[in-house]
């Protein structure tokens, strides 16, 4: 007769089984390979412009502060360096089928430590001999400028401890043949008045030896009208000494943050100028849609614009402008 086993004896047979391999309780090859899978030529683009926009901002930040410290010697001093590189693709359509394709870039090389208190700064820009609407209306603000210069000079910026109010002075040269220098003073005021508007007072003052005295002030009235709504009223003005020409514009704007990646903003505006009397040179309405596509380094912008320009009749002229930034840094 046979004798049947217990469940007990028959468990602990099996435990002095598992007990007797010593690799028992190590991951097995078979649980742990994953077959390689080629990646696509999508997923292959994208690898490399990751890879070249990290190496290239890693350039751009290790440039800024290698001249930093050549350039300051023994009074280096690690601080907060703004040096960047922006590379801006746009492509602008104009109603009658006319498409501008644009390319442009941005750079500021930022060498805080050169002076306790100035600052060196290397950078090429827009030019500063853009008017007020080609500065400020969306439809070209959003692509490149037509002209750039490179300007290299000193900074120095002055505040109060509140943050109401700041100065920045600058002086340095307009790189070309020959050298055009410059002096400049930029300075924001704000102010709260009382518990629903805030103001600011931008304003601004340059001499250049090539084109004399150009000076700017922008008044700023805005308030909340929303949990993410802000309303804003911009008075502008500009003068130029070579031109004998005060330029003025009016833009009322509402700005609707959509969520922490994206936003769009609605402007109405009117430009215009004075000689011996006052003219309005264009009207406009536009939105313009920015959405951060990825990391804080690559966004897009989306302005469509109808404007009414005086060489045109006050006719109604649409754009449509979409660009995208690549931010090194």
């Amino acid at each position: 007769m046979a004798i049947p086993h217990s469940p007990s004896n028959s468990f602990a047979l099996d435990s002095a089984e598992l007990n007797s391999d010593p690799f028992h309780d190590y991951p097995q090859l078979k649980d742990q390979y994953v077959p390689y899978v080629e990646p696509g030529y999508v997923d292959r683009s994208v690898r490399y412009l990751l890879s070249s926009r990290r190496s290239i901002s890693s350039a751009v930040s290790l440039m800024g502060e290698r001249m930093d410290a050549y350039f300051a010697g023994e009074q280096y001093v690690i601080e907060e360096n703004n040096t960047y590189l922006r590379l801006r693709l746009s492509q602008k359509w104009i109603e009658g089928g006319h498409l501008e394709p644009e390319m442009d870039y941005k750079f500021r090389l930022d060498l805080p430590g050169t002076k306790e208190r100035y600052r060196l700064v290397l950078a090429y820009q827009e030019d500063n001999e853009q008017s007020l609407e080609e500065r400020t209306i969306p439809s070209e603000a959003a692509g490149p400028p037509q002209e750039q210069s490179l300007f290299a000079g000193l900074l120095r910026t002055l505040g109060d401890v509140g943050g109401d109010w700041e100065t920045k002075l600058s002086a340095g040269i307009k790189v070309k043949l020959p050298p055009d220098p410059f002096v400049r003073a930029v300075g924001k005021r704000f102010a709260s008045l009382g518990e629903l508007w805030e103001f600011e007072l931008r304003s601004g003052v340059e001499w250049f030896n090539s084109s004399g005295v150009h000076a700017e002030t922008d008044f700023i009235f805005e308030r909340l009208v929303g949990e993410n709504l802000l309303f804003r009223s911009a008075t502008l003005f500009d003068w130029r000494d070579e031109d004998d020409t005060l330029e003025f514009g009016q833009k009322w704007s509402l700005y609707d943050e959509l969520s922490p990646r994206d936003a769009i903003a609605y402007h109405l505006g009117v430009y215009g100028n004075s000689y011996s009397h006052s003219r309005i040179n264009t009207y406009f309405i536009s939105a313009d849609y920015r959405r951060d596509l990825y990391k804080d380094w690559l966004y897009m912008n989306l302005v469509p614009e109808l404007a009414f320009p005086r060489k045109e009749g006050f006719s109604g002229v649409a754009s449509i402008t979409v660009s995208f930034e690549i931010f090194f840094r």
